[in-house]
């Protein structure tokens, strides 16, 4: 009666792509399609030349990032491998020259503090001609927490309040498009120890990663067949807000927030869990409370998930449906269904294949019982 659906990959195409950039107080688009390492970088609908503020962006945008951008031989189509957002950040960084693995051997990483859903960042460190650095990217809040100063034309700047607030007005404004928003930040003659601190606030990338087109139908579906549908992401409530409308989940009900669901009890979240519509900013363990929440009113529910940190959310749904392509191996053998191609209708015309087969045999049941009686 309820399926919770990851927003990146599951209830959208999973191809990022970098649109739009934030750096010195100004916004740049970026021109291009898919994966191809061709785009320009444009301001005022006019073709401009990254200048320095801008390459120390991408430049740190994609050394931090473990994907890498790759050609086929046969076909001669480029792609990525790893994460799809990471991968958005290399290719960005390609359109301006930079490639990542010249970058890399320039330089070479020797230590990370790895991503996590709490953490909501992942930093690097890096040793370089004229030192160690660290570079760092996560969301908007986390980063700009961390950061003293900021990157501009003129140099490095004192980050005020109200710098703050302009540089989280952009976010929220290119949350609002449907994009997923990153800050990349950095700083000089980092140790592992204070890497997270005193940073360079660097700039914000926006990313787009279109609805799935057979998404919408899938969702329109399942409210015809008494299925309710939400979405769960760790993405900004406003790109949350506007992929759910789009793909018709969002309707009256709420939009709430990993810190919503902290400030509430277990009593609290049961009472109001049949408004929630869509989570967003959520960690694995907000995953577990939801799941929890809905069967407690009796829900029967299915749970999507891809990291380690979602087995126990997987374990606990009456299916846990793991990513094929994405998910990792303990997500899979926690899951009770392996999604192969990661796409939100897929699940849907399981639940109808099920209900077909369910069906079946209630009726081969009725007509054995009434013709042996």
């Amino acid at each position: 009666t309820s399926i919770c659906a990851d927003k990146t990959g599951t209830l959208t195409s999973g191809e990022m792509m970098v649109r739009e950039l934030f750096v010195g107080g100004q916004a740049v688009d970026v021109s291009g399609a898919g994966y191809e390492p061709e785009g320009s970088f444009l301001q005022g609908g006019t073709t401009v030349k990254p200048d320095a503020p801008l390459l120390a962006l991408l430049r740190a945008a994609a050394l931090c990032s473990d994907a890498a951008l790759v050609r086929d031989q046969d076909s001669g189509r480029w792609g990525i491998h790893g994460d799809p957002t990471e991968g958005a950040l290399v290719v960005v960084a390609a359109k301006a020259g930079l490639e990542k693995s010249r970058l890399e051997a320039r330089s070479p990483r020797v230590s990370e503090i790895p991503f996590s859903s709490e953490r909501k960042r992942m930093t690097t460190l890096h040793a370089g001609a004229d030192g160690a650095f660290a570079c760092s990217k996560g969301a908007p809040e986390i980063v700009l927490e961390t950061c003293t100063l900021w990157r501009t034309s003129h140099g490095d700047e004192t980050l005020t309040d109200k710098d703050r607030e302009t540089i989280l007005a952009a976010a929220r404004e290119m949350a609002a498009r449907a994009m997923r928003v990153l800050a990349v930040a950095m700083r000089r003659g980092a140790e592992p120890e204070q890497a997270e601190s005193g940073m360079t606030f660097l700039g914000l990338v926006g990313m787009l990663d279109p609805p799935r087109h057979e998404a919408r139908t899938a969702v329109k579906t399942c409210f015809q067949a008494g299925i309710r549908p939400v979405m769960i992401t760790g993405d900004h409530p406003a790109t949350a807000r506007t992929i759910a409308s789009e793909l018709g989940i969002l309707g009256q009900g709420q939009v709430v927030t990993g810190l919503d669901l902290d400030s509430m009890d277990d009593g609290q979240l049961e009472r109001t869990v049949d408004e929630i519509e869509v989570c967003a900013r959520v960690s694995p363990a907000h995953k577990l409370r939801v799941v929890a929440a809905l069967q407690a009113r009796g829900h029967i529910v299915a749970m999507t998930g891809d990291g380690v940190n979602d087995a126990p959310a997987l374990k606990k749904a009456d299916i846990g449906i793991a990513m094929g392509i994405t998910g990792t191996d303990v997500a899979k053998e926690a899951a009770g269904m392996v999604l192969t191609d990661d796409n939100f209708a897929s699940i849907v015309s399981a639940v109808e294949e099920g209900r077909a087969i369910f069906d079946n045999i209630k009726k081969y049941l009725m007509y054995l019982l009434s013709s042996n009686i």
